[in-house]
């Protein structure tokens, strides 16, 4: 109650708020431009994460398609390695089966 009366001797009735002239005759322009820009907005950043997904999936299938033709080829250099190996080495069938049958 004080503060009250004091607030009312020192200032008065008057409203010391105030606000731009029409102000409110513009304020539903101004929120429905809002409204549009960010829908826009919206529409612009859904785009863009559908098309890093879009990326995303196509970089990975020519990932995945490239490394799947590369071990293909590899299996074979490894069997032709082995074989070169195994005549670098002088080992015979023979005696490849004697080793494996005397390991049971």
């Amino acid at each position: 109650m004080i503060e009250e009366k004091h607030i009312t001797e020192k200032f008065g009735n008057e409203n010391p708020f105030r606000v731009p002239d029409n102000y409110f005759d513009e304020f539903p322009q101004r929120v429905m431009k809002r409204i549009v820009q960010q829908k826009k907005r919206r529409k612009i950043i859904h785009w863009s994460i559908a098309a890093m997904m879009t990326g995303c999936i196509l970089g990975s299938t020519f990932v995945f398609t490239n490394f799947r033709q590369q071990d293909i080829p590899l299996e074979a250099d490894n069997s032709q390695y082995i074989e070169d190996a195994l005549d670098y080495s002088m080992i015979n069938n023979m005696e490849i089966a004697t080793y494996l049958t005397e390991a049971e």
